[in-house]
């Protein structure tokens, strides 16, 4: 079982809702969404939970370009998560809002934070990070130019962080819809609320 990766991101968040994951003998995650759908089509993992569609900003193109590569192996969705988004403010334990120096994440995480930033943490500056996982982590091990992390509330458990806040989206209605992807099968019995995706290629 695979997911996107690194440890700590909001996709393992996902994952650990869903029974596949207590039921999984092992659990890697994958560097980009390809290698994650890669690791389904080569049989080196039986499943892989993928972020689809974002309520703020809506499809993820690349999870849905890397399902549909031409000359690849298909694969189907079995399942699929809708998590509500909600950023925490990670940091060491002991960290207080009066510590804070710098403040590490993603664009993205930032933008849909940056009112409570705003009010809580003037003047801070946010440093980019690759993901929200990594600014957690750099914050763990101290290596980065920051001494707080916005990131997943999981997060804080993967790297032995404390949440100096939580719940700090400006948004409280921001969900993300995860889909587990798998080798083509026979499908399961219809439940009533299927759905299906199609995509067509341009010509």
């Amino acid at each position: 079982l695979t997911y996107l990766g690194p440890a700590g991101t909001f996709a393992e968040q996902a994952l650990r809702t869903l029974p596949v994951y207590a039921q999984a003998s092992s659990i890697e995650p994958a560097s980009s969404v390809l290698d994650a759908i890669d690791a389904v089509r080569s049989g080196e993992a039986d499943m892989a939970l993928l972020p689809y569609e974002n309520s703020m900003e809506g499809s993820v193109a690349g999870t849905i370009d890397a399902m549909v590569v031409e000359g690849k192996e298909p694969v189907v969705i079995t399942n699929e998560v809708v998590l509500p988004v909600s950023f925490a403010l990670l940091g060491r334990p002991g960290t207080t809002l009066a510590d804070i120096t710098a403040v590490g994440t993603i664009g993205p995480a930032e933008a849909q934070c940056r009112d409570w930033l705003r009010t809580n943490l003037p003047g801070i500056p946010v440093v980019a990070a690759a993901s929200t996982a990594e600014a957690a982590q750099a914050v763990a091990s101290g290596a980065g130019p920051y001494n707080a992390a916005i990131a997943a509330p999981v997060a804080a458990d993967v790297y032995g962080l404390q949440a100096i806040a939580s719940d700090i989206g400006d948004a409280t209605t921001a969900a993300t819809r995860f889909v587990l992807v798998a080798r083509p099968a026979a499908p399961p019995p219809p439940t009533g609320a299927d759905r299906t995706t199609v995509v067509l290629f341009e010509r």
